[in-house]
C-alpha cells in the first residue's frame, strides 16, 4: 500500500481461519478476508477516528492441489517445493473492503497462474535451509530468494505478493 502512496493504518484481528466443509480455492479467501474486515469493522465502526476510512483485509493462499498453507516444518516445506517443481501452480488472493461510515462491502478475489523451473532436490534443501520458506503460504516468497526458481506468471505479480492493488484501486476510486 505505501508503494501506492497510501499509509495503512495496520490493525491485526483474532479473527477465526478455521476452513470447514470442501470450498473452492476463491471462496476460502474470500471468506477469510471477509472474517478480518468484519472483526476490524466491529473494532472501528463507533470509532470517531476512523470517520472515512476504508478496511481492506485480505488473504492469501498458494493452491496445487489442495490448499498450502505455511509450512508445520522442513519436511511440510520440503514436499510443497517439491510439488511445484517444473509445473504450475496457483496463488489466490481474496480482499474484502468495507466502508467504515456505511458498512458497505465489497468481497472479491483475483488468481494468479505460476510456473516453477525445473530445480533440484539441493535447491530445495539449500532454500529450505533459510528462514524464508516457514512463515509464507505455500512456503515461498516470489519477491525473495526462490523468486530465482520461477519461471513465469500468468496474472498480476502484487498478487502473488499478497495484495493486487489494482483490483483495490479500481475500488478506491469509486468511492
Amino acid at each position: 500500500m505505501n508503494k501506492h502512496g497510501l499509509e495503512p493504518v495496520v490493525m491485526p484481528t483474532a479473527a477465526d481461519e478455521t476452513i470447514t466443509g470442501d470450498p473452492s480455492m476463491t471462496e476460502v479467501v474470500e471468506d477469510l478476508s471477509h472474517r478480518k474486515a468484519l472483526a476490524c469493522y466491529e473494532i472501528v465502526k463507533d470509532d470517531n477516528r476512523y470517520a472515512g476510512h476504508i478496511i481492506v483485509a485480505a488473504d492469501t493462499i498458494v493452491y496445487k492441489d489442495g490448499i498450502m498453507g505455511k509450512p508445520e516444518d522442513a519436511e511440510d516445506a520440503r514436499r510443497m517445493l517439491r510439488s511445484y517443481r517444473g509445473t504450475f501452480h496457483y496463488v489466490v488472493t481474496g480482499i474484502t473492503l468495507i466502508d467504515v461510515d456505511s458498512g458497505n462491502e465489497e468481497v472479491l478475489s483475483d488468481i494468479t497462474k505460476v510456473w516453477c523451473k525445473d530445480y533440484t532436490d539441493e535447491d530445495i534443501e539449500n532454500y529450505i535451509s533459510m528462514a524464508e520458506p516457514y512463515d509464507k503460504a505455500g512456503a515461498y516468497a516470489i519477491q525473495g530468494y526462490f523468486g530465482r526458481y520461477i519461471d513465469r506468471i500468468e496474472g498480476d505479480y502484487e498478487n502473488v505478493v499478497g495484495l493486487p492493488y489494482y483490483r483495490i484501486k479500481k475500488i478506491l476510486e469509486n468511492c
